[in-house]
């Protein structure tokens, strides 16, 4: 029998971070709208990661907390940010192009992150669901692995299996209903800017 409780909700808000300790068969599952206009059925996971032991996702949207190696375009900051960065924006301090990689995900204001995976003794899942986060601001979901070789770190960002165990399979769509009880978001973004 399903259990009736809700998955934990965290809303994601102006200068936050959080930090997951990922664990082998643990999936982050990302949500968003293309436009909300057409009702909460219209949600689409945009990506999926299954992480393995060793794992974790930092998820920031504080300047001083991104990565040292993660540097932003011009085009991708707002408010406070283009104040703490105009002097590196002056000096031509910034990549030519947005950076990109297979462990990034910039998760816009109105997007969701579901993430799944087995009890543990800090976390109690309902239904396979360990936490949905509601993206109330813009950030940057970075995953990383504590691993000697950047070939091993490749994996992250598609399930390493062609098919999914059941188990996972029956998480995953856990997630999606729970994602989808939310409704539409309060806020939601079109494009991506940290400030």
């Amino acid at each position: 029998m399903a259990d009736t409780a809700t998955a934990e909700i965290i809303s994601f808000r102006r200068d936050m971070t959080l930090r997951l300790s990922c664990r082998a068969g643990d999936f982050l599952l990302w949500f968003g709208y293309r436009d909300i206009f057409s009702g909460p059925e219209a949600i689409q996971c945009l990506d999926i990661w299954e992480m393995r032991a060793g794992n974790h996702v930092t998820i920031t949207n504080r300047l001083e907390d991104l990565p040292a190696w993660f540097r932003l375009h011009p085009t991708e900051v707002c408010d406070s940010f283009v104040y703490k960065m105009v002097g590196k924006f002056e000096k031509g301090d910034y990549p030519s192009e947005p950076m990109d990689g297979p462990n990034l995900w910039r998760l816009k204001s109105g997007d969701r992150v579901a993430w799944v995976g087995d009890e543990r003794p800090d976390r109690r899942p309902v239904n396979g669901v360990l936490a949905v986060f509601d993206c109330r601001e813009a950030a940057l979901a970075v995953g990383a692995a504590d691993w000697d070789s950047v070939e091993e770190f490749a994996g992250l960002g598609v399930p390493t299996t062609t098919e999914m165990k059941p188990d996972n399979v029956a998480r995953c769509r856990a997630a999606v209903d729970a994602v989808k009880k939310l409704g539409l978001p309060r806020e939601w973004e079109t494009e991506w800017r940290l400030g």
